[in-house]
């Protein structure tokens, strides 16, 4: 027996209504789940930050390797954090230098007049460079 399109209607329907239950709960859970890693990057970001400056003000008392030898904490960890800290943090996009035409007249090129013209041929009609096309042939 063949399904009517009433019933092959309402099965699309069921169908499409559980993939889309199923959609909304992915597209639900992925936005709480990046939400929270978002908080916990910005946590730790800033734990990072404050290692890097105790580090730092400790230095002259103990020094990383020690550290690593009385806390656990492994050397390239310690290492990574004063380093950070010591470096200054990358700022945003550099600005381009103005080229020349958008500087002024002052560094614009020298008109065309006032430049040296090539030199003419000499008067014996030497053309040096001419016979090359043919004599390669």
């Amino acid at each position: 027996m063949v399904t009517s399109e009433d019933e092959i209607t309402r099965r699309i329907e069921q169908r499409d209504s559980q993939r889309s239950t199923r959609r909304a709960h992915a597209a639900t859970l992925v936005g709480k789940l990046a939400r929270q890693h978002t908080e916990l990057a910005g946590q730790l970001a800033e734990l990072e930050r404050e290692l890097g400056t105790v580090l730092t003000e400790a230095g002259d008392v103990i020094d990383v390797a020690e550290l690593a030898q009385v806390t656990d904490v492994s050397l390239a960890d310690l290492t990574r954090w004063l380093d950070r800290s010591a470096k200054p943090a990358r700022g945003g996009k550099r600005t381009r230098v103005k080229s020349r035409a958008a500087a002024g007249p002052a560094i614009a090129a020298e008109p065309r007049a006032s430049r040296a013209a090539p030199p003419a041929p000499t008067a014996s009609g030497d053309i040096t460079g001419a016979a090359v096309g043919s004599a390669s042939s």
